[in-house]
């Protein structure tokens, strides 16, 4: 299984928050999984500090006492790290994404530069050397940064789409049978491509 990073951690610890306020059996490994060390550590050091008070006080009766002595079951303890842990990952998403990006941008830098020199050193033309590094960063799954949509690229395709949309409107009976034939013949032939 792959390693979590900043983007899957909120929900998951959200799903499994949901699980524990369900009141769900889950176990000690299936807890501690998600949480950073310190997290783990805040957790063993709260159920200890619990221990300690179920060594020392009896078992209050009413929902005052407890919270006059911060009596809480181990179910309330792993549901408090947990909204803890939440709350410290939501802060902490920006910077996350920040690496996250920061590192994915020096992995296509390496990619383009290892072909890029791999292609200079067999002699390759710059044009080519060039063609050499970005069928590197395809290859590699790193897309290429020439394809951002620009805010003026996305209007000029809402207005596309809005005339389409005019336009078939605006269709007799035989034309919108022939465009439903032409797309049909379309997809025909991107499958017989694949």
């Amino acid at each position: 299984m792959p390693k979590l990073n900043i983007t899957h951690l909120p929900q998951r610890l959200k799903e499994r928050l949901a699980k524990l306020e369900r009141g769900e059996e889950v176990s000690k490994f299936d807890v501690e999984v998600l949480l950073s060390p310190e997290q783990i550590e805040r957790l063993h050091n709260a159920q200890a500090e619990q221990e300690l008070l179920r060594k020392t006080h009896k078992r209050p009766k009413t929902k005052e006492q407890e919270q006059a002595i911060g009596w809480k079951t181990k179910l309330e303890v792993r549901i408090e790290i947990y909204k803890q842990a939440i709350a410290q990952v939501e802060d902490g998403m920006l910077d996350g994404i920040r690496k996250l990006q920061a590192g994915s941008e020096v992995k296509a830098a390496r990619v383009y530069m290892d072909a890029w020199s791999k292609a200079l050193d067999e002699g390759k033309a710059s044009w080519s050397v060039q063609s050499v590094g970005n069928i590197a960063l395809t290859r590699a799954g790193f897309g290429n940064g020439s394809l951002v949509a620009s805010k003026r690229d996305k209007e000029v395709w809402a207005m596309e789409d809005a005339l389409r949309k005019q336009f078939e409107c605006e269709m007799s009976k035989e034309e919108k049978e022939q465009l439903e034939l032409l797309k049909e013949h379309e997809k025909a032939m991107q499958k017989k491509q694949r």
